[in-house]
């Protein structure tokens, strides 16, 4: 019976700590909002380079005399904005898991695989505009290129804002991470 109640005992201590300091933390955010950062904030600071990289597409677009070529670029921009929204989206919910959560069940490994496959798709419009831009006026070729260079800087941003969510140890990390094919 002892053996039970002390092992219950430590049981509840284990689990009790991170909530407590999860409580704690999110009194001091209450109390001095302006120490803490907004993750909404950080977010849309973060976006700004695919944001400019999809403005500099679509002048591109607009400039260009080859169809297929300016079709090409018309569809990668408007899917940047579609990526941006998914990457916000994943993100931030990411962000909404609980301290408790996250301790036990680890970080939301289904929703950074939706970012991962994004960051996917932005290297794969890389290779693409790499392609493209030799068929373009030099002009052009120069605003592809700083587009190029934006999504590259995104994409290395992204990939490190995601290891950083990622980190940290949980208790059963583990069986999510493989029961959710990350």
């Amino acid at each position: 019976m002892k053996k039970k109640l002390s092992v219950i005992l430590v049981l509840l201590l284990l689990f009790a700590a991170p909530v407590v300091n999860a409580a704690n933390q999110e009194q001091q955010r209450i109390q001095d909002p302006e120490s803490h950062t907004s993750d909404t904030q950080e977010v849309t600071v973060t976006r700004e380079k695919l944001q400019s990289a999809t403005e500099n597409l679509n002048r591109v677009v607009t400039r260009t005399n080859n169809p297929e070529v300016g079709e090409q670029i018309r569809t990668m921009a408007e899917n940047h904005v579609r990526v941006q929204e998914r990457v916000e989206t994943a993100l931030s919910r990411i962000d909404s898991r609980g301290r408790f959560l996250k301790f036990v069940f680890g970080p939301d490994y289904k929703n950074a695989g939706e970012v991962r496959g994004q960051i996917a798709e932005i290297q794969g419009d890389i290779e693409e505009l790499t392609a493209i831009k030799d068929d373009l006026t030099y002009t052009d070729q120069q605003e592809v290129q700083d587009a190029i260079d934006n999504l590259e800087s995104e994409a290395e941003t992204l990939t490190t804002e995601l290891d950083q969510k990622l980190e940290g140890f949980s208790l059963f990390g583990w069986l999510n991470r493989l029961l959710s094919r990350y």
